[in-house]
C-alpha cells in the first residue's frame, strides 16, 4: 500500500488508520442501489399556523422561478427509469393548496407506474367529489396529519379554528370514497405528531384513528425542531414541548403495539427513546436548529434512498442545506448526481442531527412488514456505467 512496510502497516493498522482509510476508499468508490424516492416540491405556503411549522409564514411570490411542469415531469421521467419500483413523495406548504400542480405529479405517477405518497392537512378534502377524484387521480398513500385526537389541542398547535373537525372530516370521506372505488387500494394513514402534550395518551391517539376514523394506520412522527426556516435563535414550541420521559414513551408504544397488534420494529422504538433522552442531555437543545449538538447515535439514512428536489430544482439527499446539492439542469442530471455523491454520502454519515427521527429520513422503518426497499451499497468498480 502506497509504500508503505509492513512494520508501518501494522502500526498503522493498531492505531486505526488502516481501518478508516479502507473504509474512507469504498465509500468514495462503491456504487449505490438505485434512488427508491423522488421528493418533489409544489408550493411553499400554507393555509394552517402551525406552531412547529414556519411555512405558513412563506409565499408563493417568486413561483416564477420554480422548476417548470415540463422540467418536472422529466426529472420523473429519469426517476421511474432508475428506479421503476420507486416512490414519488409530493412536498409543501399544504400542496393541495395548487390542486392543479398537485394531480398533475399524481397523474404522471400514474402513467409511470410508480407509487405517490402525500401528507395533507384534510382542509381541502372537504366534499365527497373531491375525495373520490383523490381515490382515482390522486396518491397511492394519502396522509392527513394530526397533532392530537384532542379537538382543542390539535386547533391550538395548528393555529386555526376548526383544523381538527376538518381533519377528522377529510378522514372520513376519504375511507367511504375508497368503500366506492375499491379497486384503487389507496391507503389511508395518519400522521401523528408526537410530543409533550399527547404522548401520554397515545392510546387513546391510536384508538381514535383505528377504531373511530377507520384509517388504516398511525404513524408516529415525533417533534423535532420546527419546519422550514428558523427566524428566531430560540425555538420556542420545540424548547417548550420536547421534554418527555423517554422510559414512558418508549412502555406506552410496546403496550399500543401489543394492543393493536401494530408489529411494530423494536429497534425503532428503542430509537426513539435514545432520541429524546439525547435532547434531554443537551444544553443548547432550545436553539432547535441552531444547536450544536446532535442524537447519541446515526439513526439517518436518507443518502442510502432520497433525492429531494427543491422548488427550484436543486437536488440533493436530505432536505438540509448544510450538504451540497446540483441543480438539475437537463435530462441525465438525476443519474449523474445520484452516482457522483459518494463524498456527500461520506459526509452525511456523520450528521447525528434532529431530523434523523423523521419517518422520511430515519434507517429503521416503524414497522417489521414495512414494504420500504432496502438499501446497500456495492462494492465492485465495474459497476460504474
Amino acid at each position: 500500500m502506497l509504500g508503505v512496510s509492513q512494520r508501518q502497516m501494522s502500526l498503522l493498522t493498531r492505531i486505526g488508520w488502516v481501518d478508516d482509510w479502507a473504509t474512507s476508499f469504498k465509500n468514495a468508490f462503491s456504487v449505490p442501489e438505485p434512488p427508491s424516492f423522488l421528493f418533489v416540491h409544489v408550493n411553499k405556503r400554507c393555509n394552517l399556523r402551525c406552531q412547529h411549522c414556519n411555512f405558513w409564514t412563506r409565499n408563493d411570490s417568486d413561483k416564477s422561478n420554480y422548476l417548470t411542469w415540463p422540467r418536472k415531469a422529466e426529472i420523473m421521467q429519469e426517476f421511474a427509469e432508475m428506479s421503476p419500483d420507486g416512490v414519488i413523495v409530493i412536498c409543501g406548504g399544504e400542496s393541495m393548496l395548487d390542486l392543479e400542480s398537485y394531480f398533475a405529479i399524481t397523474t404522471e405517477c400514474n402513467r409511470l407506474k410508480l407509487r405517490c405518497m402525500s401528507v395533507i392537512n384534510g382542509t381541502r378534502v372537504q366534499t365527497a367529489e373531491i375525495a373520490d377524484r383523490m381515490m382515482l387521480e390522486g396518491p397511492t398513500e394519502i396522509s392527513i396529519s394530526f397533532n392530537s385526537h384532542v379537538e382543542a389541542v390539535h386547533d391550538r398547535t395548528r393555529g386555526v379554528p376548526g383544523a381538527f373537525q376538518k381533519a377528522v372530516k377529510a378522514v372520513r370521506l376519504l375511507v367511504e370514497a375508497r368503500k366506492r372505488h375499491p379497486e384503487r387500494k389507496t391507503k389511508i394513514y395518519v400522521m401523528g405528531l408526537i410530543f409533550d402534550e399527547n404522548y401520554r395518551d397515545l392510546d387513546g391517539f391510536y384508538d381514535f384513528v383505528l377504531n373511530a376514523l377507520k384509517a388504516d394506520k398511525l404513524k408516529l412522527n415525533f417533534l423535532q425542531p420546527s419546519f422550514g426556516v428558523q427566524r428566531d435563535p430560540v425555538d420556542e414550541f420545540f424548547k417548550d414541548h420536547y421534554s418527555l420521559d423517554p422510559d414512558f414513551l418508549v412502555k406506552t408504544i410496546k403496550r399500543c403495539d401489543e394492543k393493536y397488534r401494530l408489529n411494530l420494529n423494536p429497534t425503532f422504538i428503542e430509537q426513539v427513546g435514545m432520541y429524546f433522552r439525547s435532547l434531554s442531555s443537551i444544553p443548547d437543545v432550545q436553539l432547535g436548529w441552531g444547536s450544536q449538538s446532535g442524537t447519541r447515535e446515526h439513526i439517518c439514512n436518507t443518502y442510502e434512498r432520497n433525492i429531494m428536489v427543491d422548488h427550484y430544482g436543486v437536488a440533493r439527499l436530505c432536505f438540509s442545506e448544510r450538504f451540497p446539492g446540483v441543480t438539475l439542469k437537463k435530462y441525465g442530471d438525476l443519474r449523474r448526481f445520484w452516482y457522483s455523491a459518494n463524498q456527500i454520502r461520506c459526509q452525511m454519515k456523520k450528521c447525528n442531527a434532529f431530523c434523523g427521527i423523521s419517518h422520511s429520513v430515519r434507517r429503521e422503518t416503524s414497522t417489521l412488514l414495512a414494504d420500504r426497499p432496502k438499501r446497500s451499497y456495492k462494492s465492485s468498480l465495474s459497476a460504474v456505467g
